[in-house]
């Protein structure tokens, strides 16, 4: 059966980077990925600087912090996540949502929202509102009303345990 990983990640790449974003969310992890296999191989999809893209399965294989959670799925749950993530792939990067994800965590979702009305363009994602666009393809309800570009790694970390230990 096939399977998809959510991913929460410190890299230690960037230490200024994550601090801050490990700080504003109270959490180990300041990166959010998904792998799954597409076409055959397996891929890490991620939103980073400049662009989605895809990248090797070793990518965080020397992480400082690293989390998976494993969710198996039908093919056609597969089928479906693989082809928005390429679809999306060369999508921008947005540091605004980023921003409005750390909002979200700090001040409420009201601020957020009203931020992203301000900020966001709907056509650039973070990494973790990535993610969790790509888990809707396999489970639709998945964070059922909530702005994926609020969403910090942190919340759907917690979220995602949440969620998969109930399914």
């Amino acid at each position: 059966m096939p399977k998809m990983d959510l991913i929460f990640v410190s890299s230690g790449r960037h230490p200024e980077t994550e601090a801050l974003i490990r700080k504003a969310t109270d959490s180990r992890f300041a990166h959010a990925a998904l792998a799954i296999d597409i076409n055959g191989h397996r891929w890490i999809v991620e939103a980073v600087r400049p662009a989605v893209r895809f990248s090797f399965p070793d990518l965080f294989d020397h992480a400082t912090e690293l989390q998976t959670i494993s969710v198996e799925i039908s093919e056609e749950q597969r089928q479906a996540v693989s082809a928005k993530a390429l679809c999306l792939v060369g999508k921008a990067y947005g540091v605004d949502d980023c921003l409005i994800g750390g909002v979200n965590d700090v001040l409420g979702e009201k601020a957020a929202l009203l931020l992203d009305r301000f900020l966001n363009d709907d056509e650039s994602f973070n990494c973790s509102g990535l993610q969790t666009i790509l888990v809707r393809e396999a489970f639709p309800g998945y964070m059922e009303g909530v702005n994926a570009s609020t969403v910090t790694p942190e919340a759907a970390r917690q979220y995602a345990m949440e969620y998969f230990r109930e399914t």
